[in-house]
């Protein structure tokens, strides 16, 4: 017996674009054929593609965080006074 889903809702700009396949005349977005093989899947199974979404969030949010800090130092230098060289020769690739 197989679960029922809803479809996935395509009201925000990201998911608009979607991509979308055609079975027997009836349109099938890429997410929901996804979540559908998600569904079918042991409950084990289910549970290590969650944790490994979680964690992948927590690593990108980390990383967000770390340029933050980052450029939030880098800012707060450069408006202190600490920085008395031309930053923009950093980016240059023949500095003079």
């Amino acid at each position: 017996m197989s679960k029922k889903y809803k479809p996935l809702e395509t009201d925000s700009p990201s998911m608009a674009s979607e991509p979308t396949s055609t079975y027997n005349n009836q349109v099938i977005s890429t997410v929901d054929a996804l979540w559908v093989l998600i569904q079918g899947q042991t409950k084990a199974v289910r549970k290590a593609l969650t944790e490994r979404l979680l964690a992948d969030q927590e690593k990108a949010k980390t990383q967000r965080q770390m340029v933050k800090d980052s450029l939030t130092r880098a800012f707060d230098d450069l408006h202190s006074g600490k920085v008395h060289h031309d930053a923009r020769k950093l980016f240059m690739t023949n500095p003079r």
